[in-house]
């Protein structure tokens, strides 16, 4: 017979599950409950004894799980309602807003290994308070020199104040740091300017019969501006792997004869527009404070004990936030326990005989070069500094090694010029994986989709991957497939919401490979970009050496 629980306990899991119903209604900035979590907190089986309840139901709501955005696209009409703004100074404004820490009123200190809670209230520059959400936030810690860093997570209370969430996990004088990485007004701009246009950026297309030669620009849907600029469509569908291609119809050369393609950095938005796009990732507040020992001393978080190479495949989507840290310029894995340091020796054994096959943008490319470079790898075809937008290889016969690199179907945004015949779909490059293989395979979508897309057009891309991936891994279960995940990028010139167009490519990634979690490895991206305060579109070196060695830790045995 199973014993039912005290009449307390029964009460405290009743006001813990409303309490979760009710933020699992919350948008999530940043952060992102999985459904994982919540049926966690939320089908607690009653045969448990009240210690093993209670500690289920505290590690449900003090770690949330999942890097991966879960529910940023029910809010896209939403956004999609905010097609104008008539005076900047409804914005926020970072000289009103207000970023208050949560302090222990028994201790008044902070002690390593635990959580810092921060309340945000966002005002706008007529020093009045915001009444919704809809702004992305992002809070991170880090000590003076960079070499300990870590990312948390923000909570939209869709009031126009926020709650930022960020692990303590070393002892010493550090600065808590808050920012507004994308504005609602400046998402709202951008989706309803891809929905005019067809394209945020377009891609050209070069038309060329005997002598005649003609450009037009390219998007991956049909809009009445580029029907009505050119007069007509090529619908280029076919020729770009079966994934939606339209670019304006040629006066004098058939739709045919498209021989080249290149990228296009026109822009028809005006002034007001630009200013706002502009308007991201500015730091609201940074609070200096000095964290205290725990009883475990300096360094105290929750170490892993699952090794990387056994952890199932589907936790690798929903892992904690933060995924991992830097301390003292080392990198601490939260989701489990590496067993391949960053060794030349142990990543020859691993990928030998293994050929390692990258497709998508120049981040994976930059993959390519740092890990032939890392393992000396000296032969190499059709590498070229100039027009890069191309099948890249580096091989070693006598160690067995052997990786290359291409890039992923248009819209690719290369060199104008460029042959469209060197791009090819993701689909096209995994049917070409024999049979029996052990590859390695790295897949990625996030730049060029930034520089283009919405997520309609990204999920017709990831649908036809997707396909190609469940064939390949019924004809080759030992290949090991990889998914990169997108990076935070704030430089400047960037006149576009990176923060919220990463949600929607995890979102969608998510939902596309949904029935193939538990097989395929999810390599989360975002949160030591945060951590680290990346700028640009290529991460600095060591955020690359973490990402491939989690990757190699997924895919090789301990040694």
């Amino acid at each position: 017979m199973i014993q039912r629980p005290p009449v307390k306990v029964l009460i405290c899991l009743v006001i813990t599950v409303l309490a979760l119903v009710m933020i699992q209604n919350l948008t999530i900035s940043n952060m992102h409950f999985s459904d994982y979590t919540n049926q966690l907190a939320t089908n607690v089986s009653f045969r448990h004894s009240d210690s093993s309840l209670s500690n289920i139901i505290k590690t449900a709501i003090k770690t949330p799980m999942a890097a991966i955005s879960r529910n940023i696209l029910n809010r896209y009409s939403e956004y999609r309602q905010i097609q104008r703004v008539a005076d900047f100074k409804e914005l926020y404004d970072p000289r009103f807003c207000v970023v208050e820490l949560d302090v222990d009123r028994k201790t008044k200190t902070f002690t390593a290994g635990t959580e810092l809670i921060a309340r945000i209230h966002l005002y706008n520059g007529n020093n009045k308070s915001l009444t919704q959400g809809g702004d992305f936030l992002n809070i991170w810690l880090k000590n003076a020199d960079g070499s300990s860093s870590v990312a948390g997570y923000v909570v939209d209370n869709m009031n126009g104040t926020y709650t930022g969430h960020v692990m303590a996990f070393w002892a010493g004088n550090v600065s808590v740091k808050v920012s507004v990485t994308n504005t609602k007004e400046g998402i709202g701009l951008f989706t309803n300017y891809v929905h005019v246009y067809g394209s945020y950026k377009f891609i050209n297309a070069t038309f060329v019969e005997n002598k005649k030669s003609e450009m037009t620009q390219c998007a991956p849907k049909t809009s009445g501006w580029l029907n009505k600029t050119y007069g007509g469509f090529c619908n280029l569908t076919h020729e770009n792997y079966n994934i939606s291609l339209f670019c304006g119809k040629p006066k004098s050369v058939p739709c045919e004869k498209w021989v080249k393609y290149g990228w296009d950095d026109s822009l028809y938005y005006d002034d007001i527009t630009r200013k706002i796009l502009r308007y991201k990732d500015v730091l609201l507040e940074q609070i200096h404070l000095t964290i205290v020992p725990s009883s475990k001393g300096d360094l105290d978080y929750p170490a892993p004990s699952t090794h990387c190479n056994v952890l199932p495949r589907a936790l690798t989507w929903n892992s904690t936030v933060p995924s991992g840290f830097l301390y003292r310029g080392a990198y601490h894995n939260l989701i489990c326990q590496p067993t391949v340091n960053r060794s030349k020796e142990k990543y020859l054994a691993c990928l030998k005989d293994r050929p390692v096959i990258s497709i998508g943008d120049s981040t994976t490319r930059q993959w390519f070069f740092r890990l032939a470079s890392f393992l000396n790898i000296k032969d190499s075809a059709h590498i070229s500094a100039h027009a890069w937008q191309k099948f890249a290889r580096a091989y070693n016969t006598t160690s067995g090694l052997d990786t290359e690199w291409q890039p992923h179907e248009l819209p690719f945004h290369g060199s104008p010029g460029s042959d469209r015949k060197t791009v090819k779909s993701v689909a096209h490059r995994l049917d070409k994986i024999p049979g029996n293989s052990s590859a390695i395979v790295i897949i990625h979508w996030y730049a060029h989709i930034a520089r283009c897309c919405d997520h309609v057009d990204l999920r017709d891309h990831v649908q036809h991957a997707k396909a190609a991936v469940v064939k390949l891994l019924t004809r080759s279960p030992d290949v090991q497939v990889f998914i990169k995940g997108p990076h935070l990028i704030t430089y400047f010139n960037a006149n576009k919401p990176y923060a919220y167009i990463g949600m929607f490519v995890e979102q969608v990634l998510l939902e596309e490979f949904n029935d193939l979690l538990h097989k395929v490895i999810y390599l989360d991206q975002w949160d030591m970009s945060v951590a680290a305060e990346n700028v640009n579109i290529h991460p600095n070196p060591l955020l690359d050496d973490i990402s491939l060695n989690n990757l190699i830790n997924f895919a090789c045995k301990a040694s």
